[in-house]
Formats: structure tokens, sequence, C-alpha cells
């Protein structure tokens, strides 16, 4: 069925993304971070930040960390509404994690995970 082999497609190319997306950075090691800290000493353990924003004299450093996805399902023998179900249940299961870094007047100030 053509059809089958879209959504096949669709997977692999959905799996290769989020694959392509994913960081080195590890939330573990925050606990590495302390007030008092410099910019070089966090992007020394943490890494450098996917992006950084200053506001007035604070600068902050976001960081997010994505699970990988599960592997890859062949989808060659599976029906179509099953295959649909499978990659919904593929996209629920990336979970992504965001955390910022406050940095005020040179020295780590705060950390914490951004949460919706």
């Amino acid at each position: 069925m053509p059809c089958m082999k879209t959504m096949s497609l669709l997977l692999i190319v959905l799996t290769l993304f989020v694959a392509g997306c994913a960081t080195t950075f590890k939330p573990w090691l925050l606990s590495e971070i302390h007030e008092g800290m410099d910019r070089q000493q966090v992007i020394k353990i943490l890494g450098e930040p996917d992006y950084a924003a200053s506001e007035d004299e604070t600068e902050y450093l976001y960081y997010t960390y994505a699970e990988l996805p599960p592997p890859a399902i062949d989808f060659s023998m599976e029906s179509e509404s099953t295959m649909e179900r499978q990659i919904q249940n593929i996209k629920r299961s990336l979970t992504e994690y965001k955390y910022e870094v406050m940095i005020a007047d040179g020295k780590v100030v705060n950390y914490k995970e951004l949460t919706d």
C-alpha cells in the first residue's frame, strides 16, 4: 500500500528530526552548578547553552534536554490505523525539559527547571 510506505517514511523522518534535535546537555549536571560561578565555569560543566538572552544586567542561559525516541518500529505488517496509533504514542513519549541559569553581575545567582 502506498499509504503505509508514506507513514513509514514519515516515522523515519520524525525519528531522525527528534534525534537531530537532541543535545548533549545532561540535567543531572546542574547539581554541580553553584551560586558565584562565572559563565565560563557553567559552560565548562553544562556545555554551550541552546540560546542565551540578556535583560538589564542579567544574562539567562537556556538548556534543553530531550529524551531519545523509542526504537523505530517496523510498520510493514501493520494496518494503517495501528501505524497512526503507534506514531501518536511515539510523539507523546518525546518529553522535553527546559532549564534556565541566571547570571547577574557575571556570577550565577539561580538556576531552575522551567515549567509551562
